[in-house]
Formats: structure tokens, sequence, C-alpha cells
């Protein structure tokens, strides 16, 4: 099971719950928290979901957020990220999923049973080289891989060294 952010957590927390899992690949999970999230936390709290008029506002938007991509690959991004809504264009994720209350990324960690490799981006914000050596460490047998060059978006910015690893994962079979 492979999951980036959010969902490496969730394929974390799965392993501890199903022998079904055979591996776990975490891409960039968010392994602390801070005071910049609890701030966020409490703005997401009130967010609405904005609507733009013009889809290229939207779009305008995701390419500042990431590395620089190919036209077909930002095509596919937009395709997969924006939505038409009844009065205009936004994004497909509710910032009011970010309203949680502080959590314990470490909690469950031992608990989980498979092999488990991290893949975290050197330049991230979300996990920075010292937070992935800590939630690496609080997984049994877990290996972690720093990526140069990278930030956040692990599987955008190095797509082979994902690829990779998904295949080390999976196995020749």
């Amino acid at each position: 099971m492979a999951g980036h952010s959010l969902g490496g957590y969730v394929a974390l927390l799965a392993a501890t719950r199903s022998d079904r899992i055979s591996s776990v690949l975490a891409n960039d999970v968010k392994s602390d928290w801070t005071d910049a999230d609890a701030e966020l936390a409490d703005r997401s709290r009130a967010a609405t979901q904005r609507v733009e008029l013009d889809r290229d506002v939207l779009v305008g938007r995701l390419v500042r957020s990431l590395p620089p991509l190919e036209p077909d690959e930002l095509d596919v991004l937009a395709h997969r990220s924006i939505e038409q809504a009844a009065d205009g264009w936004r994004f497909r994720w509710d910032r009011r999923v970010l309203a949680t209350e502080p959590v314990d990324p470490f909690a469950f960690l031992g608990g989980v049973r498979c092999p488990v490799q991290i893949l975290a981006g050197v330049e991230s914000e979300v996990m920075p080289p010292t937070s992935a050596e800590r939630f690496a460490a609080a997984i049994p047998g877990a290996t972690l891989e720093l990526l140069d060059g990278v930030g956040h978006h692990v599987e955008l910015e190095a797509p082979h060294e994902v690829a990779r690893a998904v295949r080390a994962a999976v196995g020749p079979n």
C-alpha cells in the first residue's frame, strides 16, 4: 500500500490493523504538530470552499504550489484537482479537512506490522529531514530515503524514485 501525506498516514494506520497489507510506502507524511499547524486548523474551521469564475485562476494557484511541470502534466493534474461548480470552478479538496484537533502522529507507529519505506523530500516543510528521521525510527524496521532537491510533492518532483520504491515494495511478481 502506498500513500502520500495524509494518505501515507492512513496506509500506516491500516497496517496496524490488517495482516493483509504486506508493505507500506509512505511519501512525505505529516510527522509533527506545530503552532503553525494549530493556526492553520483554526483558520480552516471557518473556511469556505472558494469558487472562481475563471478556471485559470485556480490553475495559476496550483502552479504556484508545485515544482515546474510539463504542460501535459499540468493538464492532468488540473483535471484531477479542479471541478466545475454551479457558480464557477473550485478545487476538489476542501480546506476544512485541515480543521483538526492536535494529533500525536507517533501514537500507533510502533504497532505497524509490515515492512515500511518512507520517502521524504529534503526541502519538505511538511516532513523535514529531522522529523522524517524521528518518524522512521518510531516504526519497527522502517527505512527512510531522503530525496535531495525535493519538497512535499514527492511523486511529482521525483516520480522515478517513487516508481522505483513501488516496484521494490511490490517485488518481482
